[in-house]
């Protein structure tokens, strides 16, 4: 971490990573040690995947994966990327949740049309509920197998790249426009239904303790404007937990 000492500490958020600001604020550093390191490695996969596309994210300027620190006790990865323009969506003012969703809703548009056939990350319910599974005992909403069943069978036809960890502090927006400006924190992006991505901005949007502004009329919006099922909602909102 030596080379990034005077980069403010950032505490905002869940990631597992440490993540600084420099002090300029127009970049971030990730670094991670030990098995987070695999994590920090698949969201700069996805970073470089995702610029390829129209889909705002921010930039990569620098990757260092530790893997050559030969005797180094502790091996760090960093990942250096540009600052995203723009305000976290759980930031916006209760005046303006409604036209946010609608900046987010294009977002979403703009991410799930792009093909899933050129993208190499695999998010499907045959990655996902293995891990799942492996992590502890979901309930029967993720393993009861009728369920399970009518979501595998509706998976197919709804396929989208999809962001895989989408809640409103992962969302910017233009502050002026609420026009989107892109993505954050993409390591689990990956090809799956389109309601994974649905259910957990669904949840995010709903949670009135993180973010008052928004609240259940506007998961509501969220759901009538994209046409969501809402038994898809409920039971990729439950897998996410063991994920």
């Amino acid at each position: 971490m030596a080379a990034f000492d005077d980069w403010d500490r950032v505490t905002i958020g869940h990631s597992a990573a440490v993540v600084r600001r420099s002090p300029d604020g127009r970049s971030y550093v990730k670094s991670a040690t030990g098995v987070e390191r695999t994590a920090l490695a698949a969201e700069h996969d996805r970073l470089t995947w995702l610029a390829t596309t129209p889909v705002g994210a921010p930039r990569v300027l620098d990757w260092v994966d530790g893997s050559d620190e030969a005797g180094a006790a502790v091996r760090v990865s960093h990942l250096v990327t540009c600052a995203l323009p723009g305000v976290p969506g759980s930031s916006v003012p209760r005046t303006d949740a409604a036209r946010a969703v609608r900046g987010m809703v294009e977002l979403l548009a703009a991410l799930h049309a792009l093909s899933p056939a050129d993208c190499p990350f695999d998010r499907r319910l045959a990655v996902t509920v293995p891990l799942a599974r492996a992590a502890g005992s979901p309930p029967a909403v993720v393993v009861d197998a009728p369920i399970l069943d009518r979501v595998r069978a509706a998976e197919p036809a709804d396929l989208a790249v999809c962001h895989g960890d989408l809640c409103l502090p992962n969302f910017h927006l233009d502050p002026g426009t609420l026009r989107p400006t892109g993505v954050l924190d993409v390591g689990r992006l990956g090809v799956a239904d389109r309601h994974l991505d649905l259910a957990l901005l669904h949840r995010s949007m709903a949670d009135v303790r993180l973010n008052p502004a928004f609240g259940p009329a506007r998961a509501r919006e969220l759901a009538e404007a994209t046409g969501a099922d809402p038994e898809r909602l409920t039971f990729y909102r439950v897998l996410d937990l063991y994920l």
